[in-house]
């Protein structure tokens, strides 16, 4: 009998526990939803405030070494070609250089986000200087387009630039040597 009460105690402090836990009618949730407009003049919770400074750091470190990718990449360029016109042909390093340019110019390209799509090259140079001083060139305009580009936006020059020395490094390899 007094094991039945016991239950019966229990079993009435749950109900009423639940009973309170229950808001009111009428009454609404109060808790903020994380989805509705802020009013102007609001600020965000700090937790938002500092997912959004991370977001926007994180934005301007992918930038910056986007500008470093296209500022080796440039020098990259420029080595070969003066590398090219000083011996007259590619050495081993040259190559070397080569693939690496080709590695910065995927990255830069898929950085902003471009594609592999496979754009053949228009008015391919038929011989190995003109092909070298025409990738100089690009990988020094890819630069310049990545450097007037800022951290929200980039132009299709960049993307065009870098498909550009891809598809002239792929013919570069294909050139044959006198």
């Amino acid at each position: 009998m007094l094991r039945a009460s016991v239950l019966i105690s229990a079993f009435i402090a749950l109900l009423s526990l639940a009973t309170y836990a229950q808001p009111a009618p009428g009454q609404q949730d109060t808790a903020p939803n994380d989805h509705a407009p802020q009013k102007p003049g609001e600020f965000g919770a700090p937790t938002e405030e500092m997912l959004r400074r991370n977001e926007i750091r994180h934005e301007e470190e992918s930038h910056k070494e986007m500008v470093e990718r296209s500022d080796e990449a440039a020098q990259i360029g420029e080595e070969i070609l003066s590398s090219f016109k000083k011996n007259s042909f590619l050495s081993t390093n040259d190559l070397k250089k080569l693939e690496r340019l080709e590695k910065l110019a995927r990255k830069i390209r898929g950085g902003v986000g471009g594609s592999d799509d496979d754009e053949s090259l228009q008015d391919p140079p038929g011989k190995i200087e003109a092909a070298v001083t025409r990738l100089a060139e690009i990988s020094v305009d890819l630069k310049k387009s990545v450097e007037k580009s800022s951290r929200l936006v980039f132009s299709a020059s960049v993307i065009k630039n870098s498909n550009e020395i891809i598809e002239l490094i792929r013919h570069i390899r294909t050139i044959k040597r006198p």
